[in-house]
């Protein structure tokens, strides 16, 4: 279960400025990462000094009026709030992407071979910040990357569970034991095993591992 962090409590600076002038409801959630370098921390402790270096950059040297992202999210299974629901948001490198589109940032990083490990933590915690952004924010179903706004490789590997669906909330997921298959990983769940292998794009001879965790499409 994922944990909400306030400004208060991580210690945030108050906002510059507030525009209240969006329409989520036309977009959704954008997904972001920190960068091209491995930036997760190894203690929870040191997370909240993490967010707050951020919203130094984004105010002090980017000159914004707070931290650009709606929520940001951490490994251990914490979101921290930024600008929160109902603010427009500085991250999407558009001015239709930052209209139409909240924004929610991965204290995560590195290059496609040399990532920070995406737990199930992280993956909570987006559930619960991206649940927020539609119940108290309005905020319709799509989730898309910020390179979906823009040339980045942002969000780096994340990028893939805005494909297959994992960060949508209430998407089943099922993580791999010894001995099971496809086909009977379906069996277990109603759902035929190839559309479990389209959904998490795995062609012949599609192999499966120990510990990997599966998007189960509805039935």
């Amino acid at each position: 279960m994922a944990t909400f962090v306030t400004r208060a409590q991580w210690g945030g600076r108050a906002r510059r400025s507030s525009n209240t002038n969006i329409t989520p409801d036309r977009g959704g959630v954008s997904i972001h990462h920190v960068g091209g370098d491995r930036v997760a921390r190894a203690a929870h402790g040191d997370c909240a000094a993490q967010v707050r270096g951020i919203q130094n950059y984004h105010m002090d040297s980017n000159g914004w009026s707070d931290v650009a992202y709606s929520h940001l999210v951490c490994v251990h299974g914490y979101v921290f709030q930024g600008r929160g629901e109902g603010q427009r948001t500085a991250a999407n490198g558009t001015d239709a992407g930052n209209q139409n589109w909240y924004g929610v940032c991965a204290l995560t990083g590195g290059s496609s071979s040399s990532y920070d490990t995406i737990t199930d933590a992280l993956v909570d915690a987006f559930h619960l910040a991206i649940s927020r952004l539609r119940s108290s924010g309005n905020a319709a179903s799509a989730i898309n990357g910020h390179r979906d706004h823009r040339a980045t490789e942002c969000p780096g590997n994340l990028y893939t569970l805005v494909q297959n669906g994992r960060l949508n909330p209430g998407r089943r997921s099922h993580t791999v034991r010894s001995g099971e298959t496809l086909y009977s990983i379906g069996r277990l769940y109603g759902v035929a095993w190839e559309s479990i292998a389209a959904t998490n794009n795995l062609s012949a001879p599609y192999t499966i591992y120990v510990g990997q965790v599966l998007v189960i499409p509805a039935s």
